[in-house]
C-alpha cells in the first residue's frame, strides 16, 4: 500500500543559482513542463522503510493518473488497488482464499496524512505556491529538488527530474515515522485513459469500512 512517498543524496544549500542556471529559470522550466501534462501512467517500484519498527517492504506495480486529483496505484502481488477520484479514496485487498474484498471508503482524504503523496502524483502542482524548495543537484540528466509544503508538516518531497523532459523519475518522501522511494520506469505522458479506471462500485462480496 503506498504510504508516505529517490536518491540519497544529503541536503545542501543553494545561492539562488545552479551549475549556472538560476534557480528560478529551472523551477520556471519543470513548472512548464508538468503543466503540459494531463494524465499519465508508468510502472514502479517501491520501498517503504518504517523508521520505528526497523522494518523494509518492497512492491512494485503500475500507475495511472488524470489530472486534476484522479490515480489508480495498483499492486497485483499484494493484491491491492488504491483508487483515489476528487476528494474520495478507495483502499482495496482482495483475499483469495477467503473469497472476499476489503474496502476502505474514506470521503475526504485531507485527513490521510498517508494520502498527501496521491495528492502530489495526482495533482495541478505549483511548486512554487505550495513548495518551499531547493535544488540540491543540477546535471546534464537530472534535477535533484527538495519540496517543503508550505501548509505545514514533517514531510520533505525528494524528486528527482529527468531531463530533458523534465518528468518526474523518482521521488521519496521523508517523515518522522518512514522512509518512502518510488522509481518509475517506462512512463507515458497524455495518454487516454478510461474514466472506470478511477470509478469502484462495491460488489456483493465485499466487505466495506465507510471513514
Amino acid at each position: 500500500m503506498l504510504k508516505r512517498v529517490f536518491l540519497f543524496l544529503f541536503l545542501s544549500s543553494t545561492s539562488g543559482f545552479s551549475a549556472g542556471v538560476p534557480t528560478d529559470t529551472l523551477i520556471n522550466s519543470i513548472q512548464v513542463a508538468w503543466d503540459k501534462i494531463s494524465s499519465y501512467e508508468a510502472e514502479f517500484h517501491q520501498t517503504v522503510n518504517s523508521k520505528g519498527l526497523g522494518t523494509r517492504e518492497e512492491t512494485q506495480g503500475t500507475l495511472q493518473v488524470q489530472k486534476p486529483l484522479k490515480l489508480r496505484w495498483e499492486t497485483p502481488a499484494q493484491n491491492s488497488i488504491q483508487i483515489l477520484n476528487g476528494s474520495q479514496l478507495w483502499q482495496i485487498r482482495k483475499s483469495k482464499r477467503r473469497k472476499t474484498t476489503q474496502v476502505d471508503h474514506y470521503r475526504d482524504i485531507s485527513k490521510l496524512v498517508d494520502a498527501r503523496s496521491l495528492s502530489f502524483l495526482s495533482g495541478k502542482i505549483s511548486i512554487k505556491k505550495s513548495y518551499k524548495y531547493r535544488v540540491l543537484a543540477d546535471s546534464p540528466q537530472s534535477v535533484l529538488l527538495a519540496l517543503t509544503p508550505l501548509s505545514g508538516g514533517l514531510e520533505t518531497y525528494l524528486a528527482e527530474i529527468l531531463k530533458p523532459s523534465y518528468s518526474l523519475g523518482a521521488l521519496k518522501i521523508e517523515s518522522p515515522e518512514s522512509e518512502t522511494r518510488i522509481v518509475f520506469s517506462n512512463v507515458r505522458t497524455n495518454v487516454s485513459l478510461p474514466e472506470s479506471l478511477f470509478q469502484y462500485e462495491p460488489g456483493p462480496q465485499d466487505v466495506v469500512q465507510n471513514n
